[in-house]
């Protein structure tokens, strides 16, 4: 559990770290706010299943510990 919660902040601090340099850079503003938003969006329906499907995971997990005891 805690390898893959390292895992998702590394990927979202990298993520972050990317976006501040975008915004850093000389490209216009427009253009900016749509790569903001591509790629917040794209990383969103990249990362939300995975947080869904873990946290679904884990449910099952503790239920099929309860039913074993």
């Amino acid at each position: 559990m805690r390898g893959r919660t390292l895992i998702v902040g590394v990927l979202v601090t990298l993520i972050v770290i990317a976006h501040v340099f975008l915004w850093r850079s000389d490209i216009a503003f427009n253009a900016k706010l749509a790569f903001t938003i591509i790629n917040a969006t794209g990383w969103t329906i990249i990362l939300a299943p995975i947080f869904l499907v873990d946290k679904w995971l884990d449910t099952i997990t503790a239920k099929n510990q309860e039913t074993d005891q």
